[in-house]
């Protein structure tokens, strides 16, 4: 290793440890001051505490090793600048790339250290603080009861304590305000000059055991016939015990176990989140497959296509022609194992252009013209004579042609050049509305089952897409980690600033430019504007620019002229 190489990596080293902790302090206070009311009061000695806030600090390494690039990054070409160093090895004719090679390489651990942390370190402390952090959440109430306190834990019910023994137990002049009438203004009060507190052995219910109290509430409101009076009733309760019991469900951190649940796709390693986007992608295909299934037998363009086939399309009677409206079960026995006698067919009747929007089959020019003729013909009553001749049948397919031609509708008998604008117009009047109203019935049923399935659908991409912005964010964080480096040590060497001061405050901005468009990327796919792996790589899109424009600006030696751009600015709003 050279000395160049071996002078800017322990450079790089202090100021990057020292970041590092500045940055992770800076976050886990931000979780501190949005959860401080949720950890306080349960009882927790500082190893809990301390503990906790580990894992929490192990979450967080993915988020916080950019800005130690950044800030080590300005330090150390800052301070290199500012001691005239790194014009020293310009002018030896180094280059500033050659100068920067360490950092690179330094950078680029850091980020291959994010991809590690992200992939190994970060699920497996994710996991145990969201089971410490809920274990918290749901410690038990008694605890959070502190005395002279009005607590509203169980929200309508209000309770003050004045005074807590030891036992942490035995309780002391208690008073409840109970607020979970309609009308939040009647009194409901309830006072004890003592009692016990305590939750159940198996946690779900946290009860109060008061001795000699009394209890005032109001009743509803009544008014008086033919005046403008109110009554308002009011009792007054005198008790030697009363016990109040209270469901701790709502403890049970439903909301903190929703986001557990929600947030699955931040406790998994590459591997698990290319097999779950595999599983989504196979579920969302076989949804489309059902839909596609479902939407090619509700709409017909040409002819019905249909596995009974043999039996809607042929008519041969005559004053007793029949129209199957036959259930699924029927339908599959009879295309699979039997097919009528050519000898009983000796018409067929054809369907055109069935329309979805009126549930009608109509001819090209809305016409349907009757197939049956006036005369009478050889044919074959199924509904009597088959049902005869088979009556004594045991085959099983002659039996469910003998039931199905018991369920055939007459139709009616039309000459000829009769002119039929609806297939309900051959039938008799309640065998149509019959027909009309299953059909309703079944479209209805379809109709929300192909709903069910697209929600089902939507669901599976929205997922999809969280669990493709998790993958892609493993690798787009740590390349955000080289893109820092490539904006740090530039801009250290122009403004030629060392210490904490300014590269601190530059770090700040740029870093702040990759925290919004971080969360406005998994914005956008919340509102289903774009995908997963483009709001992966969005931070490193904006910052790209940034990177190469003060690169140039570095090995061209220019300096920022904030004087120059404030009078562009002046110009443009003159």
């Amino acid at each position: 290793m050279k000395k160049i190489d071996k002078l800017i990596t322990k450079s790089f080293i202090g100021p990057a440890i020292l970041s590092y902790f500045v940055a992770t302090f800076v976050l886990v206070m931000q979780f501190l001051w949005k959860y401080i009311d949720e950890i306080l009061g349960k009882g927790l000695t500082i190893l809990e505490l301390v503990e906790l806030i580990f894992y929490y600090a192990v979450t967080l390494i993915p988020m916080a090793v950019p800005i130690t690039v950044l800030i080590s990054s300005v330090m150390v070409f800052g301070d290199m600048a500012e001691k005239y160093e790194l014009s020293s090895m310009k002018s030896a004719g180094v280059s500033l790339i050659r100068i920067m090679f360490p950092g690179i390489v330094v950078a680029s651990l850091i980020g291959g250290f994010s991809v590690f942390s992200a992939n190994y370190l970060k699920p497996a402390s994710l996991l145990q603080f969201n089971k410490r952090f809920l274990a918290i959440r749901k410690q038990k109430t008694a605890l959070a009861i502190e005395e002279g306190i009005f607590n509203d834990a169980f929200g309508e019910t209000i309770i003050r304590v004045n005074k807590i023994d030891k036992d942490k137990k035995t309780i002391h002049d208690v008073l409840i305000y109970d607020h979970s009438e309609n009308d939040k203004s009647l009194i409901a009060v309830m006072s004890s000059k003592s009692g016990e507190m305590y939750t159940t052995e198996d946690g779900h219910f946290f009860v109060m055991k008061l001795d000699t109290g009394v209890q005032y509430k109001e009743g509803e409101k009544n008014s008086k016939l033919g005046t403008d009076k109110t009554e308002i009733p009011f009792m007054r309760t005198y008790f030697d015990e009363w016990t109040k019991t209270f469901d701790m469900s709502q403890f049970d951190s439903s909301e903190g176990l929703l986001n557990f649940n929600r947030n699955r796709e931040d406790m998994m390693n590459t591997l698990q989140l290319i097999k779950s986007l595999d599983s989504f992608r196979q579920d969302v295909k076989s949804n489309n497959e059902k839909m596609s299934s479902k939407l090619n037998l509700l709409f017909v363009n040409k002819t019905v296509q249909t596995p009974t086939k043999d039996i809607i399309n042929h008519v041969g009677f005559n004053t007793n022609k029949t129209l199957s409206d036959s259930n699924n079960t029927n339908q599959e026995i009879l295309s699979n194992n039997s097919e009528l006698p050519s000898d009983q067919i000796k018409d067929s009747l054809k369907f055109e252009k069935m329309s979805m929007a009126n549930d009608s089959l109509r001819h090209e020019k809305n016409k349907f013209v009757s197939p049956y003729p006036t005369k009478k013909t050889n044919t074959v009553n199924l509904s009597e004579n088959t049902s005869k001749e088979n009556s004594e049948s045991k085959d099983p397919v002659v039996s469910n042609i003998n039931n199905f031609s018991k369920r055939l509708i007459k139709l009616k008998e039309f000459s000829k050049d009769t002119i039929i604008l609806h297939i309900t117009d051959m039938m008799e009047g309640s065998d149509a509305r019959d027909i009309v109203l299953r059909a309703q019935s079944d479209l209805s049923r379809d109709r929300d089952e192909l709903l069910t399935v697209n929600n089902m659908n939507i669901d599976n991409i929205r997922h999809y897409e969280k669990y493709m912005l998790r993958l892609n964010q493993q690798y787009s964080w740590a390349t955000v980690c080289i893109l820092f480096l490539f904006i740090g040590a530039p801009l250290g060497s122009i403004i030629r600033k060392g210490g904490y001061g300014y590269p601190l405050l530059v770090a700040i901005l740029f870093y702040m430019i990759f925290i919004i468009s971080t969360i406005y990327g998994e914005k956008l796919i919340r509102n289903d504007l774009i995908s997963g792996f483009n709001a992966a790589w969005l931070p490193c899109l904006i910052l790209l620019p940034f990177a190469g424009l003060l690169t140039y600006m570095a090995l061209r030696d220019i300096k920022l002229n904030f004087s120059g751009i404030s009078d562009i600015v002046l110009r443009i709003f003159k």
